[in-house]
């Protein structure tokens, strides 16, 4: 299988091969007094005992091992009482003898032993080993001792439901239940006991590991047993097929024997399915269908538990792998079909979801596959990608270009994993894409605009973030949320055409289409939400809406600063904090989002938005530096035409901040015509004394933002603010007052409206001070940092003649050759050149020259 390697398990193993349970034992540790571990045959319910005991040493445990003698009551008081007696001598050694002598009764053990534990102030352990084996009745009066007894705590084992698992006794007694479930092995425990193999198993081979034995301790145990048999000491690697016929063959010894012929049937057919609820076991067997599995839940093959508010019958897992090879050989194809449909019609709903995957594509039920995916996709892709990966391993290529969009689903599973798309998915890409553009020309209805989705997915998959949102667009122009079951879906397809608008750069669409969303009940997809339109917001510069969203978002939560989905709350939080000139806070801020910058396709966002947190704090150089570091680590990594334009303005900013205009014009140079590039060269412009051509810029920005055709090209209301303050500027040195104390007005009332200060930073200082003459007091705000401050030594534009005569000098010739060649008078250049110096503020011709250089003059 192809995948990294895990070159390094996480979990501990001991010198016996056995893993240590932390999480497991911290659960116990943490628990109340009475702990049950309930779960099948093989589950490792007594190795956690075991471990708990060995790790935790708690005081005076008494461990009871049970078996078929404790149904009766001589036998199991006597097993208790002995155990009591090892663990606390003192208190019930005395009442130990008498018992065996037979000076105590069986019916009198109960009082005599709840009377010494209520008088012993010292805590004892109780660990009954198998307590499936006690009767109900006893079981009741141990239940009676717990409640008596308050120094008493109890740690059992059970196959089977027990009396302290009732729910009013559970909650009276504060019971914690351990189930399989919570027994099974992870990925990384797995990944431990497979560092005994004679060779390294892969991520994906472990999450399919883990998939076919369902992270059963002892099912794996056989089936890492298998794989180092066929491997002959590691001679061999042996192919997927062999591991999973090698488990099958090895789980055969597991198939139970049945009372009655309707019970097998019935347990194969169950074997098939992820679980069995009340009205799908009327459809396969009829009315005594749910009878018969709640005897096989008392024979112990599997349980019947509330799943989802219902009734639902599992078998257990070594049960399950043994019955299903032959449910596959003994029972009738089309029964087996009909199966497989009617637990897909009967669940789909309330089944865990990659079961139904699994269900899905042995039932070759393809064209439900990417439906259901879509209808679960923030459980599944967010969370269990590798499952769904492992799951679909054996899905053939012919099978997966036949329908399309399953190559697509796991490309789409893979990419979780993986920032830049890999060899694996552009191969299943190249698979379902071309599939897809052909089906999708010819289908209609809620069908294409599946369809629709999945070709957006694919674009996303190849990190075509312009194309993705596009066809992002198209989907959700077609698209209505459907019925209650599909709302999910829908919302989490409409997050991710959101996400791919951010991604793109197109931040008001982003916004318009977020509005959809405002009815999503997804908590984790409304907080993701609310940190993207943070952000979304603050790029536009709306800091008073990205407040709101900021609040939306609870952050009390332990795993939230650290989260992926915290990305755009945080960059929100470093711009807002900006603008108010907390420069410590902002930098904090944005901390939390570095260990995020090579693995999520929000770095550009992140690098983008520490850029202007350096120019606010007036650390232009230092931010210069760290933009041309960020880009050079990751020219590997995808990055769309949008955030590529706006991160090369940010490098021609940096170098108007510390002076270097040269470079600025060439680094503005590139062919975008973005916002923030024609005011960055607008700013250029004014910085070099040239305020007609900022005012040409500004004027192309103007027609930008009427013209329908150019998407999202037109200011945001920040850049608007820009565009009012630069154009007062030029309009200042052009010495109309009028027009530039208007626009200047204007954008300082914005401001007010947006809550935000940072557009007056992109403002070059000597222009900020004439700017301050002209509005009104009680509107002024103070920039709050000032990267251009060295720009006011540019003052007055040079006059055509002027800068004839600074050419000529940078040429080297004297007053006289320069007089004779322009046909004027010596003293006329001397003037000239004194006008010169005063306007570039400067003493020296090699002063002036420098002075021109850096500001393109010559």
């Amino acid at each position: 299988m192809p995948g990294d390697v895990v070159a390094e398990a996480r979990a501990a193993v001991d010198a016996h091969g056995h893993v240590r349970r932390d999480r497991l034992l911290h659960r116990i540790g943490h628990s109340g007094r009475v702990v049950i571990i309930h779960a099948e045959q093989g589950a490792g319910k007594t190795e956690l005992m075991s471990q708990w005991l060995a790790y935790h040493r708690p005081s005076a445990p008494a461990w009871v091992a049970l078996d078929s003698g404790a149904s009766d009551p001589h036998s199991l008081w006597s097993r208790l009482l002995q155990a009591l007696q090892a663990a606390r001598p003192e208190t019930f050694a005395s009442l130990a003898n008498d018992y065996l002598a037979g000076r105590i009764r069986p019916e009198e053990a109960l009082s005599l032993i709840t009377s010494a534990s209520m008088r012993d102030p010292h805590p004892v352990t109780l660990v009954l080993d198998d307590l499936h084996f006690v009767a109900g009745e006893l079981q009741d009066q141990l239940v009676s001792l717990l409640r008596r007894s308050p120094n008493l705590r109890l740690l059992a084992a059970s196959r089977s439901r027990t009396r302290f698992e009732v729910p009013l006794t559970a909650a009276g007694l504060a019971v914690t239940s351990l189930s399989i479930s919570d027994l099974a092995f992870t990925t990384d425990e797995i990944a431990a006991l497979a560092a005994t193999l004679p060779y390294q198993l892969s991520t994906p081979e472990l999450a399919a590991l883990r998939r076919s034995t369902r992270g059963h301790p002892l099912a794996v145990r056989l089936a890492l047993s298998v794989m180092t048999s066929l491997s002959r000491d590691g001679a061999r690697r042996p192919t997927p097929d062999e591991v999973q016929y090698g488990i099958e063959g090895a789980l055969a010894d597991f198939a139970p024997q049945f009372p009655a012929p309707e019970n097998r049937t019935l347990a194969l057919m169950a074997a098939l399915v992820p679980e069995i609820d009340r009205s799908f076991a009327d459809r396969l067997g009829g009315a005594n269908a749910w009878a018969n599995l709640e005897r096989l839940d008392a024979l112990g093959y599997g349980r019947v538990e509330s799943r989802h508010g219902r009734a639902a019958f599992r078998l257990h897992t070594l049960i399950a792998g043994a019955l299903r090879p032959r449910a596959l050989t003994e029972l009738p194809q089309e029964r087996i079909a009909e199966v497989r449909r009617l637990a897909f019609e009967h669940l789909y709903e309330h089944a865990d979801p990659i079961d139904i995957l699994e269900l899905l594509i042995d039932g070759n039920m393809d064209r439900a596959i990417f439906p259901h995916f879509v209808r679960n996709y923030s459980e599944i892709n967010l969370k269990r990608s590798r499952e769904l990966v492992a799951v679909t391993e054996g899905i053939s290529a012919e099978r997966q270009q036949r329908e399309g969009t399953i190559p697509i689903m796991i490309a789409v599973a893979l990419s979780e994993d993986s920032l830049v798309p890999t060899p694996r998915m552009r191969q299943l890409l190249e698979l379902g894409m071309p599939t897809l553009e052909h089906r999708v020309a010819e289908a209609g209805g809620a069908a294409g605009r599946l369809l629709q989705l999945a070709r957006f997915a694919g674009l996303r998959v190849s990190r075509s973030y312009e194309a993705a949102a596009e066809a992002g667009e198209q989907f959700l122009r077609q698209s209505g949320l459907g019925s209650p079951s599909w709302r999910s879906g829908m919302h989490a397809a409409r997050l991710q055409v959101v996400l791919t608008e951010l991604l793109a750069a197109r931040i008001p669409r982003a916004l318009a289409l977020a509005e959809g969303l405002a009815d999503d009940a997804h908590p984790a997809r409304r907080t993701h939400q609310h940190s993207m339109l943070a952000f979304a917001h603050a790029r536009m510069g709306d800091l008073r809406a990205a407040k709101r969203e900021l609040a939306a978002v609870d952050a009390s939560r332990a795993d939230w600063w650290d989260s992926p989905h915290s990305i755009g709350w945080h960059l929100a939080r470093a711009l807002r904090a900006s603008s108010l000139g907390r420069h410590d806070e902002a930098f904090e801020a944005l901390r939390s989002t570095e260990t995020h910058l090579d693995e999520s396709e929000l770095w550009p966002a992140i690098v983008w938005t520490r850029g202007i947190a350096r120019l606010v704090a007036d650390q232009a150089a230092l931010g210069y530096q760290e933009l041309d570091g960020a880009l050079a680590a990751r020219e590997h990594l995808p990055l769309s035409a949008g955030w590529a334009e706006e991160l090369q303005t940010l490098r021609g900013e940096f170098l108007l901040a510390t002076g270097d205009l040269v470079g600025a014009r060439a680094a503005l140079a590139h062919p975008g015509i973005g916002a923030s590039s024609r005011l960055a060269r607008a700013r250029l412009a004014i910085l070099a004394s040239q305020p007609i051509d900022a005012l040409t810029h500004l004027d192309a920005l103007e027609r930008d933002a009427h013209d329908s055709s150019a998407n999202d090209s037109g200011p945001f209301p920040a850049q608007a603010v820009q565009q009012q303050l630069l154009r007062a500027a030029a309009y200042a040195r052009q010495g109309n007052a009028e027009c530039a104390t208007s626009l200047a007005t204007q954008a300082f009332l914005a401001l007010d409206r947006l809550d935000n200060r940072l557009p007056l930073l992109w403002i070059p200082s000597g222009e900020m001070a004439i700017i301050r003459t002209l509005v009104p007091l009680d509107i002024w705000r103070v920039p709050p940092g000032s990267p251009f401050a060295g720009d006011e030594v540019v003052l007055e534009e040079l006059s055509k003649r002027e800068a004839l005569v600074l050419i000529e000098l940078a040429r080297g010739g004297s007053i006289d050759d320069i007089a004779g060649d322009l046909h004027v008078s010596s003293n006329t250049i001397k003037t000239q050149t004194r006008s010169i110096y005063k306007k570039l503020k400067v003493s020296s011709r090699t002063e002036a020259l420098a002075r021109a250089r850096q500001m393109g003059l010559v």
